[in-house]
């Protein structure tokens, strides 16, 4: 059986509340952070996640990881900002999304995200009503939003973009 990965990026110390909230939509995530000191942290959590999602913990540049992956179902990106403390990392933006689109299967899958990070108006464009198509793909909210009023989070359908005939 194949699982269902979800990738977060620059996640810090956040790591116990986004194996519940990633549960229902993959079996997998693969937290990652460049910082060295967190990882004697993460393993004191462990016994605090879930047991239905697998978790995996790489202190490495999200770059890096994110082409070391062979395929990401599920993008989790949250709290982070390019201020001091934060990645300065621009996940939703067009040096980065990219790459991580690559990963993502041919039917497409999810970027569950508060916008952190955004970069030009990618995000915006995202969860208006008509959606962005950008890159190949097209992005629009998902018709349910279970985790928007409770945490933040916008789920964000990514499919193929198939031109209008």
């Amino acid at each position: 059986m194949l699982h269902k990965v979800a990738f977060y990026p620059c996640c810090c110390r956040d790591v116990v509340v986004p194996v519940d909230l990633v549960q229902p939509y993959a079996d997998r995530i693969v937290f990652c952070d460049i910082d060295e000191r967190l990882e004697p942290e993460w393993r004191a959590q462990e016994p605090l996640l879930s047991r239905g999602v697998e978790t995996e913990f790489r202190i490495d540049d999200a770059r890096k990881v994110i082409e070391s992956l062979q395929q990401i179902d599920v993008l989790f990106y949250r709290r982070d900002s390019a201020g001091e403390g934060g990645s300065a990392l621009f996940v939703l933006g067009d040096s980065i999304l990219p790459s991580i689109l690559a990963k993502f299967p041919i039917h497409g899958g999810l970027i569950i995200t508060d916008g952190s990070n955004s970069r030009g108006s990618n995000f915006k464009r995202m969860i208006r009503l008509s959606g962005l198509r950008k890159h190949g793909w097209r992005f629009g909210l998902a018709e349910n939003q279970p985790l928007l009023e409770s945490h933040g989070l916008h789920i964000i359908r990514v499919e193929p973009d198939t031109p209008a005939t």
